[in-house]
């Protein structure tokens, strides 16, 4: 996992930059993370995401209780319900400013526990994924689905 913290002009919130699953920051999975999205609306959101350019960036809403957030996650154009490795990162961005230990992040898809220890000198995140689940897709959605393959 390696920060990159951004810092922009004006009343930007602080935008860090990490790179999931790898010490290298040219491999693994990039991700945003803002620790304070408190004052941020869904439209400042997505904007910050799609400036970002990350498949997913993870903003912290609301702190609930030691080590337990609300968090979102938003693609360049969408939100989106979870996103592991944005998940991993916001716990080790955590871990770096409070230090290793158990977290509990809100999520539109339900809750998810991530514990965040010290090896070797690096942190490293585990997290417990949320069950998933299935639907039936509609007759339009699997045609256009079907039509753009």
């Amino acid at each position: 996992m390696t920060p990159d913290h951004g810092h922009g002009p004006g009343h930007r919130p602080e935008i860090l930059r990490y790179t999931a699953f790898s010490a290298d920051p040219e491999g693994g999975n990039p991700a945003g993370v803002v620790l304070d999205a408190s004052g941020l609306d869904e439209e400042r959101m997505l904007a910050v995401a799609a400036e970002l350019g990350y498949s997913e960036t993870a903003f912290l809403t609301e702190r609930t209780g030691e080590g337990a957030y609300t968090i979102r996650y938003f693609s360049p154009r969408a939100e989106v319900p979870f996103c592991g490795h944005a998940t991993v990162a916001t716990a080790v961005a955590l871990a770096e400013r409070d230090g290793p230990g158990a977290l509990e992040f809100a999520t539109a898809a339900g809750q998810v526990p991530v514990t965040v220890v010290r090896e070797d000198g690096e942190l490293r995140a585990t997290l417990t994924s949320v069950v998933p689940h299935t639907a039936e897709i509609g007759a339009a959605d699997l045609a256009e689905a079907l039509a753009a393959l």
